[in-house]
């Protein structure tokens, strides 16, 4: 089974036409420091490990200038999550964010049946609010229900004009993660 990292999986979405941030994988401080000049204004550097709470560990910082950038990429570059040694960090455009989701697709094993798990206050925590995480059924054919996830996006406080948009994002998503066997996808 491969495991992808953030920026890989962003590539697969891009592919799609679903919209990320603008930036690149970088493996030295100096190239952080590069895509950081490259891009100009702010960048969020992260980790890429195969892990959950990197913003917690320290593995997701924000840099207004190049040197930041550079600092912020020697500091993770030298860290250890779980077992996995940092060797690339994710340097990307700071965006504002209004509203936060968390979707992650993973196969019930109960069920034997694919599932949508949906945040809709975001991902940062998310191991404490569990309890309150809709479990969106899949089917393995047609994917998420288009009325079910605009049911779930109508309790949220997210404005109503961009439910459309991300009906179509999380249906895109599902797709991806159909079309490429992925046992787990999260965004």
């Amino acid at each position: 089974m491969a495991r992808l990292h953030e920026y890989q999986g962003k590539a697969l979405l891009r592919a799609r036409g679903v919209e990320t941030p603008e930036g690149a994988a970088v493996r030295t401080p100096d190239e952080a420091a590069a895509v950081a000049t490259r891009l100009g204004g702010r960048v969020v550097v992260k980790v890429q490990a195969w892990t959950t709470s990197r913003k917690a560990q320290g593995g997701v910082r924000f840099a207004d200038t190049p040197a930041e950038a550079r600092a912020a990429a020697a500091d993770m570059l030298g860290m250890t999550f779980g077992n996995f040694p940092v060797e690339e960090v994710l340097v990307e455009r700071c965006l504002d964010i209004r509203h936060e989701l968390f979707i992650s697709l993973t196969i019930d094993d109960a069920a034997q049946a694919p599932l949508l798990l949906l945040d809709v206050r975001g991902g940062s925590g998310i191991e404490d609010r569990a309890a309150t995480v809709a479990r969106i059924p899949l089917d393995v054919e047609s994917g998420v229900d288009p009325a079910r996830l605009r049911a779930e996006l109508a309790t949220s406080s997210i404005d109503a004009s961009s439910h459309e948009d991300l009906v179509r994002a999380v249906s895109t998503i599902v797709d991806l993660a159909r079309d490429v066997e992925a046992r787990s996808f999260e965004v």
